[in-house]
């Protein structure tokens, strides 16, 4: 896993998001923008689970996230 987290685990530590994913979008290596995409994937991940413990403990009051009611 560490080598696939190399080159975009430093970009993206090492400076202003913003201009680091300018850096991460023009890697000219096909297989460093797929360990890019699924490093950035899984953060975006991990950081959302966070954001529905702290802010959505109680659930999520939206009615497309409440699945329909059989026979209604």
């Amino acid at each position: 896993m560490s080598e696939m987290l190399s080159e975009t685990t430093v970009l993206i530590t090492c400076g202003p998001i913003d201009q680091q994913l300018g850096k991460i979008a023009g890697l000219t290596s096909a297989d460093e923008r797929r360990k890019a995409f699924r490093l950035l994937v899984a953060v975006l991940a991990a950081v959302d689970e966070r954001r529905r413990k702290l802010f959505r403990a109680g659930g999520c009051g939206h009615w497309w996230h409440t699945p329909p009611v059989a026979g209604r």
